[in-house]
């Protein structure tokens, strides 16, 4: 049985590939800031801007915030960005193996190479240098601006995956 893919046809929508950027980037911070959820943002950000309705997809995002669901480990941003990825260059049948996971795997290692180089690290808690489930360190983190530098750092990610999937989407 074959998914379907994330539809790429409302890229036509936007002007440039810059115009569609700083859209992405707009509408991921103001979501973060807006409804939290790391992973849930990004992956509704995309939702909405290619006009896609996939509630099931945008509900399994939901554990990934402050890392896998409170612990501080992967970052909800990283993971978001990886089921971008995934909705557009995923394996659309289990039954292709492995072959079917390596053909799309490329764009989302490339993403992991760019998040590690930008950012040093993957786990929430190593970025933000805070376990957001414990209540006081999590209100230190917001009160110096960690909310905004979680919503900055989601918007590059999320910039970076719109870049690869607009590169892709733009061709004839």
């Amino acid at each position: 049985m074959e998914g379907q893919p994330m539809n790429l046809d409302n890229l036509s929508k936007y002007q440039d590939k810059k115009q569609f950027l700083d859209v992405i980037r707009a509408k991921t911070i103001e979501t973060k800031i807006k409804c939290h959820g790391c992973a849930q943002v990004i992956i509704q950000t995309f939702l909405d801007i290619l006009e896609e309705d996939n509630l099931q997809v945008s509900m399994a995002a939901s554990p990934f915030t402050a890392g896998l669901a409170l612990t501080g480990h992967n970052c909800g941003a990283a993971i978001g960005a990886l089921m971008v990825l995934g909705l557009v260059y995923g394996r659309r049948d289990m039954n292709e193996g492995m072959p079917g996971i390596l053909k799309g795997m490329w764009p989302m290692r490339k993403f992991v190479r760019y998040f590690e180089r930008q950012y040093a690290h993957l786990n929430c808690r190593d970025l933000t240098g805070a376990d957001l489930a414990v209540a006081h360190q999590a209100a230190d983190y917001f009160e110096v601006g960690g909310l905004e530098k979680c919503a900055a750092r989601m918007a590059d990610a999320a910039a970076f995956v719109a870049e690869l999937i607009y590169d892709e989407g733009a061709r004839p």
